[in-house]
């Protein structure tokens, strides 16, 4: 695979980290930054500066004499992170209902209402930006910041849960259609469930 020259580094972590988050590379798999670097015919250090960012990220751990490798969830860390999706979503859910845009949610709806063969990234757009606009609903520039601290956490926990695709976005489509009706409790009780069944699925 050749890269284009702008900012070699950025593009191998964007690689890197997206087929981590898709979970095309499996938690605790070895990452063989010589493979890459021939791979992208690059020198190494790119692909090592791209794997220390995503160190810095929590992504990737490097164990000493050893190498990287793409950093593994034990069952109470899983727990944790799905603990904290549940406070932020439903939280933002609740207390800034009436302030998320209904004309995006409404063009979202639209794009899963026409989708007839539902691929796994067109489901991964349409899921992160429905989430994304609970989030940013709240105005709240803090509040975003430290949701996005643990993002990559809890988006890599929803591509564990590969086999629900088609029964998720069927929840989707009724948690937008709950929240273009004006009707928030049935809105916040179907995104518990959601996060809920999803959180099952994956322990």
């Amino acid at each position: 695979m050749h890269l284009v020259t702008d900012s070699i580094t950025e593009q191998i972590y964007r690689i890197i980290k997206e087929k981590i988050l898709l979970t095309d590379l499996k938690m605790g798999e070895q990452i063989n930054p010589r493979e890459l670097a021939s791979e992208f015919n690059v020198s190494v250090m790119p692909v090592r500066d791209a794997l220390r960012r995503l160190v810095n990220e929590g992504l990737v751990v490097n164990k000493a004499r050893v190498g990287f490798f793409v950093r593994s969830f034990t069952r109470r860390e899983i727990q944790d992170i799905m603990e904290v999706r549940r406070l932020y979503e439903l939280y933002c859910l609740d207390q800034y209902f009436h302030e998320l845009d209904r004309e995006k949610l409404r063009e979202i709806l639209n794009a899963c209402r026409e989708t007839e063969t539902l691929s796994r990234r067109h489901f991964d757009e349409l899921d992160e930006a429905i989430h994304e606009l609970i989030i940013t609903a709240s105005h709240n520039d803090y509040l975003i910041e430290s949701y996005h601290n643990v993002k990559n956490q809890i988006i890599i926990c929803r591509h564990l849960d590969r086999d629900r695709m088609e029964v998720a976005h069927g929840e989707h489509i009724r948690l937008l259609e709950a929240i273009l009706e004006g009707k928030k409790e049935k809105a916040v009780d179907i995104l518990r469930s959601h996060i809920n069944r999803v959180a099952e699925a994956i322990l």
